[in-house]
């Protein structure tokens, strides 16, 4: 995907060229197509192309239109034939950009402009007239902005690690975001570090003189809105056309596009889908090809019979990439600075060998199933049911449903009420203390588990949209809880290729928080309605698949190969040194794992990837600098200097 930067000045000295080609330093694994920068006085700003359709070939970015206004793009507008309607472009619009487009909506309806944009994009939009920066990004974050400011000045990049190095500051970790990351629930705003921000999905930073720096939401979903249809063949009509949409708009690419498939529901969905497309040359793309990690292997991988089931349908064989034979052999901890912790840390290589197959077949797009699990409720969770009827008062066939349910699990009538039907309505401190015991690592210091409130962490986030019933509200936490796992963005930190998520296409989303709950859990059916839309296209051994694959046999065989390398790991612990950790609990867990036991081994991956980590920062996190190279083009523009005063918000 393309890069975004720049620099806007507060006071009246320009911008420092050496800061902005550090900037432009940055984005260079971004932008393979070149790069171009502008200054106008005290704005900067930074484009590096990362072309996948024809019209992005045509950009001259960043964009500056004869007001003023400087624009810089990376996104990709999946409602190009609304827009260029409602902006009365009638000819030639196959020669329109997108950053055209989209200075054009700006230019039209003003700020109002970002909640008309559906696709995935982030952008820098700097109004000459008003004296206003924007910073903005989709609702679903599948493209990353981080920003940092100071009385002087605020900087935007794509890539967090070159605002670190040119910031200037000593780095001091942010203990929520750590408190987070051994959690569920990541907050979108955070970045590892105290004064750098990501730009939070959904949202944009506007920076003005009389304002200063403010945050607004451009998009939710609307909980007065609800879709009821008579029958269910109207659900599914809506849904395949909504799905069928989401698909094709992704399939808008100059080059071959791929797609995950693991052989479940959602990545089958989405090649069978394209497939259909691409046969009605309804697509830009010239074909679609897959990739699937495998390991034959391990005895509990199950993807493998699914993965083959497709490829037969289809007559086309993906690529596989074998992952029985990685091990945890994770980067040295003083070896290079690591701007975020992930849990691919502990796999070196496995994303870069897929970026490197997809460079190979001529493609930079890559499709991914991420999304589909929440959006179209796979819990098997009787919840939300209950939840609505206790809260709509009815309550006879409330407890007539905790009887059916208890028959059909097995399980007390007394359990069933406790647990499915009162305790997801009471306060978050109280199902907090009902968690299970194994959803904290017994590792973790009580005292920071008590300080920074780990097991409420550890739910679902709270809705913030307004939603009435329980139902729309569960759904709603699961809504942001990927879209948190997709914002954080952290494997695709320094890769070149551009992911895309068709389970998020925003009208569809949408259209999924709107209709009865009923339509996605049924009986005992998950995803009803995906599954009842695309019978005829999915074949039915994927559509009835219950169970879903894993890595578990694998991650246990990786530990025990680096059982040398993870204890050396831990002899000086970072994470025990700042108080997150206890070793004298940790070592007995890993010494379980290192002989194949599984139980908190999710917890073990994370607090494995988070001590590289924090090594990594200790080690380097105070020589970022790097030397500036050339970028294609700098381009001065003779712009009237902006002089306001210091931001009042700072």
């Amino acid at each position: 995907m393309s890069g975004i930067a720049g620099i806007l000045n507060f006071l009246q000295p320009p911008v420092d060229a050496d800061d902005l080609s550090a900037l432009a330093d940055g984005l260079t694994v971004f932008g393979p197509d070149g790069s171009r920068m502008v200054k106008a006085g005290t704005i900067g700003a930074v484009y590096s192309g990362f072309h996948t359709n024809r019209e992005s070939r045509k950009e001259n970015q960043p964009l500056v239109w004869p007001a003023g206004q400087i624009l810089t793009w990376n996104g990709r507008l999946d409602n190009r034939e609304d827009l260029l309607s409602q902006l009365h472009f009638t000819s030639g619009r196959n020669k329109i950009t997108d950053a055209t487009l989209v200075m054009s909506a700006y230019q039209k309806w003003g700020i109002d402009f970002l909640a008309k944009l559906i696709g995935d994009f982030v952008l820098s939009l700097w109004d000459q007239r008003s004296k206003r920066l924007l910073l903005a990004r989709d609702p679903f974050g599948a493209r990353q902005l981080f920003f940092t400011h100071n009385p002087d000045r605020i900087m935007w990049s794509s890539c967090l690690e070159s605002l670190l190095g040119i910031a200037k500051t000593s780095l001091h970790i942010d203990d929520e975001y750590v408190a987070d990351y051994l959690s569920m629930y990541q907050e979108p705003g955070r970045t590892p570090y105290q004064g750098f921000y990501a730009v939070e999905p959904g949202h944009a930073v506007v920076v003005s003189d009389s304002a200063g720096i403010n945050i607004q939401r451009f998009w939710a979903p609307d909980p007065e809105i609800k879709i009821r249809y008579t029958s269910d063949h109207d659900y599914e009509e809506h849904f395949r056309c909504l799905f069928r949409e989401a698909v094709r708009c992704r399939l808008r690419a100059d080059r071959p596009v791929w797609s995950d498939l693991s052989g479940g529901l959602d990545s089958s969905s989405i090649v069978f889908v394209a497939d259909q497309i691409l046969k009605a040359g309804e697509a830009e793309a010239p074909r679609l090809d897959t990739a699937s990690y495998v390991d034959y292997s391990s005895p509990t991988f199950s993807d493998g019979e699914y993965i083959a089931h497709v490829e037969r349908e289809r007559g086309i064989a993906g690529v596989h990439l074998d992952i029985s034979d990685y091990s945890m052999n994770f980067p040295s901890p003083g070896e290079r600075f690591l701007a975020f912790p992930s849990t691919s840390l502990c796999t070196p290589g496995l994303h870069e060998r897929l970026c490197e197959e997809m460079r190979i077949g001529g493609a930079r797009v890559l499709l991914s199933g991420l999304g589909g699990d929440q959006v179209l409720w796979n819990l098997f969770d009787i919840a939300p049911i209950l939840a609505d009827l206790l809260a709509t008062g009815k309550y006879r066939t409330f407890f007539r449903e905790i009887k059916n349910w208890s028959q059909i699990l097995r399980k007390p009538f007394v359990h069933v009420l406790w647990k499915d039907g009162v305790l997801p309505s009471l306060p978050r401190r109280i199902r907090a203390k009902n968690l299970p015991k194994q959803i904290v690592a017994p590792w973790f210091r009580p005292e920071f588990v008590e300080q920074m409130h780990l097991r409420e962490r550890s739910l679902l986030p709270p809705d913030p949209f307004g939603f009435k019933l329980p139902s729309s509200r569960m759904q709603s936490s699961m809504l942001l809880f990927i879209i948190s796992s997709i914002s954080g963005g952290q494997p695709l930190q320094n890769t070149p290729i551009e992911i895309t998520y068709p389970f998020l296409h925003r009208p569809l989303v949408e259209f999924l928080m709107a209709i009865p709950f009923d339509q996605k859990l049924r009986g005992a059916e998950t995803r009803s309605i995906q599954r009842r839309a695309l019978h005829d296209i999915v074949p039915n051994e994927i559509l009835r698949r219950k169970s879903k694959g894993g890595i578990a046999e694998t991650i246990c065989r990786s530990l025990v190969q680096e059982r040398s390398r993870v204890e050396r790991l831990f002899e000086n612990s970072s994470l025990s040194n700042r108080g997150y950790v206890d070793m004298e609990s940790l070592r007995p867990a890993l010494k379980q794992a290192f002989q194949g036991a599984r139980n908190y081994l999710g917890l073990l991956v994370t607090t494995i990837s988070l001590e590289i980590w924090l090594q990594s920062v200790e080690s380097c996190g105070t020589s970022l600098h790097a030397p500036h190279k050339n970028i294609s083009k700098n381009v001065s523009l003779d712009l009237p200097m902006y002089e306001p005063a210091p931001l009042s918000a700072i």
